[in-house]
């Protein structure tokens, strides 16, 4: 079991939680930009020269669906990259108040115990799989 302590924000982690903030919210009002540059993304190269689709394929499909407020189909995409999206836009609107407020951060130890790495390697090709699976 992991035990998780408490501890008081230092100077840099409010200044990096105003940035993602800053950046989240960057991201949504560029919208139509990314939705403007979307068909200049370059095909993925391991797809290319293997066949098979990367861990990360459907990324930009997932990212496009979400900023359409397609949940579903950002999921069906690639289901890791959107909770991962969902993750930076909900965090970033959520760090700025936390700063303001000096919440406390959790002490994560590192290295993480060996069972919990092992979670996130499965949880990671768990997605591949999917991504794999979905593609043909």
């Amino acid at each position: 079991m992991v035990t998780v302590g408490w501890r008081r924000p230092n100077r840099e982690e409010r200044q990096l939680a105003w940035l993602w903030g800053a950046v989240a919210v960057s991201s949504l009002l560029l919208r139509p930009l990314w939705l403007a540059l979307a068909p200049f993304v370059p095909v993925c190269p391991f797809r290319a020269i293997t066949g098979l689709p990367c861990p990360t394929c459907g990324t930009t499909h997932a990212a496009l669906a979400l900023l359409d407020g397609r949940i579903g189909d950002a999921f069906v995409a690639n289901p890791l990259a959107a909770i991962a999206g969902m993750g930076f836009v909900g965090g970033g609107l959520l760090a700025p108040v936390w700063a303001a407020l000096s919440w406390p951060v959790p002490e994560v130890p590192t290295p993480l115990p060996r069972w919990a790495r092992a979670a996130i390697v499965a949880v990671l090709l768990a997605g591949w799989a999917y991504v794999i699976v979905r593609s043909r």
